[in-house]
């Protein structure tokens, strides 16, 4: 069974059950006092240090550009003035190292010409290629100021066309976390207009290998049907945003959420430092509280829907081969707040098991 690790990795010799380091003693460890950083002690058994990498994160924008997305919101101006203002200052943001991002758009023209297209491969070509930021800002800003509204709004082969660039991409850069983001201003007007086949691409495309979550911007007073379409895409609730109120500020303050969602606990694989392979039945994650409280051993679940509810846990995004290690929500969702804490990895004792 595969394994899996975050924050800093500790490697070494087999040891005996993995109980007795739940907690990992007075902070001695470090260069001169065995593996470990600042106030760790490692087992015994531990005898190497790796320190982890957070994922990179790769966000693939499919931005409706629909007739309506030229209606006026309050404040003035429009949806489309306010939506591209709004990815204008997120691209523009510092703190984004990591991150890279693409954007494509909807709808786009039919062979004929005279309308929109519902083939799929239409829209599976990126306007602007998934690159690191801040370096690919610049092609997007350009990009965004060459578009305007004027189609109409075929949802479901945008999605689809999307999530197959982000599954190409995420083949071809397995350590990263790839997710797409469905921004539009309402219900699909062309295509297939059912809500059951457009959460079908979304759910699709989230229970692939490596899976691809659809996060939902919705912009406007149509947006029903967008909830259950961020449900089936792994994302739980559209972002949906008011037009009464400030449109560029909710926008961007969305992009800044998912930014944050779309990563949540992700780590690299790690490689062990003198560059033999990592057993992965010898792995196991340890918090230690910011507050000085005793450390914790996360133990690992076969994958996300063995988390725990409300216990700690840890899992692959792939447990045959693995890319990425995730830590179960409700350990993510108090570790992210505790700014002071460590998360530590051991690798060469005995895997804690749920």
């Amino acid at each position: 069974m595969s394994k899996a690790i975050i924050g800093m990795f500790v490697l070494g010799a087999a040891c005996g059950p993995s109980s007795h380091y739940g907690n990992f003693g007075n902070g001695s460890g470090g260069p001169d006092g065995g593996p470990g950083g600042p106030g760790y002690d490692a087992p015994a058994c531990a005898t190497d240090v790796v320190t982890a990498e957070k994922s990179a994160l790769d966000l693939y924008v499919m931005l409706d550009q629909s007739a309506s997305m030229d209606d006026s919101v309050s404040g003035g101006g429009t949806k489309w003035a306010s939506v591209t203002g709004a990815l204008h200052t997120f691209l523009g943001q510092p703190g984004l190292d990591g991150v890279s991002v693409g954007i494509a758009y909807f709808g786009v023209p039919d062979a004929t010409g005279f309308g929109d297209s519902c083939t799929a491969a239409d829209y599976a070509t990126a306007s602007v290629e998934i690159a690191p930021l801040p370096g690919v800002a610049a092609m997007i800003n350009s990009s965004l100021a060459a578009h305007s509204p004027s189609t109409s709004t075929p949802t479901s082969a945008a999605l689809q066309g999307a999530i197959n660039h982000a599954s190409t991409w995420a083949h071809a850069h397995p350590g990263d976390a790839t997710a797409v983001i469905l921004a539009t201003d309402g219900d699909p007007t062309e295509c297939d207009t059912s809500l059951s086949g457009i959460q079908a691409i979304a759910a699709a495309g989230y229970a692939a290998t490596p899976k691809i979550p659809t996060f939902v911007i919705g912009v406007g007073s149509s947006l029903a049907n967008l909830n259950g379409i961020a449900a089936s895409g792994g994302s739980q609730m559209a972002y949906l945003v008011d037009t009464n109120s400030n449109v560029n500020q909710q926008f961007l303050m969305a992009m800044n959420q998912i930014r944050h969602a779309a990563l949540g606990c992700s780590y690299s694989v790690p490689t062990s430092s003198d560059g033999t392979p990592v057993d992965y039945n010898q792995v196991n994650i340890v918090y230690q509280p910011g507050n000085g409280g005793p450390a914790v051993t996360l133990p690992y679940v076969m994958s996300k829907s063995n988390c725990p509810a409300t216990g700690n846990g840890w899992y692959y995004d792939n447990p045959q081969m693995p890319t990425q290690i995730l830590l179960c929500d409700s350990s993510c969702s108090s570790i992210e707040v505790d700014e002071t804490g460590q998360v530590d990895i051991t690798l060469g004792c005995s895997t804690v098991i749920l």
